[in-house]
């Protein structure tokens, strides 16, 4: 080790703030040309049903990945060693292609077939229950808020240290231009700004991971120096970090709980047809993996360059090596790519959330007469409201990037089993679906804050799914199975 070493990391704000100037006004103009072509409801939430596979390939990677993965995950990296990278490189591997092969097809099926616009659409015609609409939205909203809360902090930390503002700056400067593009483009706007967003992250953790080897003298170097902490190199990792229950959750949870997730659940209701899927799918998957195996291994080579971090300041280790190892205009470039990482996740989860409140329970279940122009008016408004909440959230800055992104994940996630069943499963009732929501939820956040023994060392959701889906066989057993008319629809 090394921990003596000191780059004098001083910030640079006059070329950071033209940098990124010039980054957000291509991403406001974006929203702006995508305003134009938004004129109905369905190309506000999927694009009317059109994208492409380059557009979607790299827009389910650019949303799936966030701040927690160029940040947080980097962080949580830099004190366990090689084994942090369990974290989420082999997971991201499959989390684009087992939801494909276990929903996917199906779901761009029923989306033209019915004009479904949001997994609220799905679930709640799958189940002939606005019971679930309204709990799907209420979830949304508990947990996609500290989701989007999450890659703001990220953003203000990278204020931070490149221009010695404060956090908020950042937090507040994200969450406004999001709600620009969002509000005028709606998910046109969303995917056409992923798409540069991708490639500005693979561009970003190529140039990361060469800069951490060149600034920690090389591998043999770097392996060297992590001889001195055997832990740093083996499984599990300094403190029992990544223990093989843990190895195999993350796993199963950043792979096959994606099929949870409102915000990458709904684009194959905008992709093509399944052809585009699954060129998609080759595509996304090959960005996510060659993006996270290189970001993630700079956290590790940062153990031997950079001086100990504090558990405050370990989400800065990727500005850190971008700020000591490049001149500030290049660095300023790169860091934008970080930027981008926590806008591509905020702006579709946004107009997830949006669709929520303004569909599912507006147009719904509140007032069934409106129109469709009086929700694309009123979903405007409520994109600026949910962005305040978001940017109030990211001020108040309550945990890591990681434990915010991973327990809003979590929450969510609870959904994959009425999905799957409903999927699959005939006999499955509303009354199943409602009840195992319910009990995987309570239970996630009860051993996740109390009861951690009884998730035996899995991360909480993995246990409290396996009851849920329990739970819903059971009660399927005592309530009356849906409609023909029903089964028929969604078992063509």
């Amino acid at each position: 080790m090394n921990p003596s070493t000191d780059f004098n990391l001083t910030p640079s704000p006059i070329t950071f703030y033209c940098v990124l100037a010039f980054y957000l006004l291509i991403m406001g103009y974006i929203g702006w040309y995508s305003s134009r072509k938004t004129d109905s409801l369905s190309e506000f939430f999927v694009m009317n049903a059109k994208a492409g596979a380059i557009l979607s390939g790299l827009a389910y990677f650019a949303t799936q990945y966030s701040m927690s993965t160029f940040m947080g995950v980097p962080g949580t990296i830099y004190k366990v060693g090689y084994a942090g990278l369990a974290v989420s490189v082999p997971g991201l591997v499959f989390s684009m292609i087992i939801p494909a092969l276990l929903v996917g097809r199906k779901l761009i099926i029923l989306g033209k077939k019915y004009n479904f616009l949001t997994m609220a659409d799905y679930l709640a015609d799958r189940y002939e229950s606005k019971g679930l609409r309204v709990l799907l939205a209420l979830m949304m909203i508990i947990f996609l808020i500290p989701m989007m809360g999450a890659q703001t902090i990220g953003a203000g930390v990278i204020v931070n240290i490149f221009t010695g503002l404060p956090v908020y700056v950042g937090v507040i400067g994200m969450g406004v231009i999001v709600i620009f593009y969002c509000m005028a483009g709606g998910i046109r706007g969303a995917m056409i700004t992923d798409v540069i967003q991708g490639l500005l992250m693979l561009a970003t953790a190529v140039v990361t991971f060469v800069l951490s080897i060149k600034l920690g003298g090389g591998l043999t170097n770097i392996t060297e120096s992590l001889k001195s902490n055997p832990e740093l190199l083996s499984f599990p990792g300094t403190d029992n970090y990544m223990p093989w229950q843990n190895y195999v959750s993350q796993i199963v949870l950043w792979s096959f709980f994606t099929i949870g997730q409102p915000h990458l659940f709904t684009k194959f209701f905008a992709m093509k047809d399944h052809k585009v899927m699954f060129k998609s799918v080759l595509l996304g998957t090959a960005g996510m993996w060659i993006a996270a195996t290189l970001i993630e291994l700079s956290g590790v080579h940062a153990i031997t360059f950079l001086p100990k971090l504090t558990a405050e300041n370990i989400d800065k280790v990727v500005p850190m090596i971008l700020q000591a190892g490049l001149n500030p205009i290049f660095a300023s470039v790169l860091i934008a790519g970080i930027v981008a990482a926590g806008m591509s996740t905020i702006d579709s989860v946004l107009i997830m959330t949006t669709g929520a409140i303004t569909r599912d329970l507006y147009q719904r279940v509140i007032n069934k007469n409106a129109t469709d122009d009086q929700v694309m008016q009123l979903s405007k408004y409520i994109t600026v409201g949910i962005g305040i909440l978001v940017i109030i959230f990211g001020v108040s800055r309550p945990s890591t990037i990681f434990q915010i992104v991973l327990f809003a994940f979590g929450g969510m996630g609870a959904f994959v089993v009425p999905i799957l069943f409903g999927m699959y499963y005939k006999k499955s009732t509303k009354e199943a679906a409602l009840c195992s929501v319910v009990v995987t939820v309570v239970l996630m956040i009860l051993m996740t804050f109390k009861f951690k023994e009884f998730a035996f060392g899995f991360h909480p959701l993995i246990v409290s799914s396996i009851i849920g889906a329990i739970v819903f066989l059971i009660v399927c057993a005592f309530t009356q199975a849906p409609s023909e008319e029903t089964i028929k629809r969604h078992f063509y």
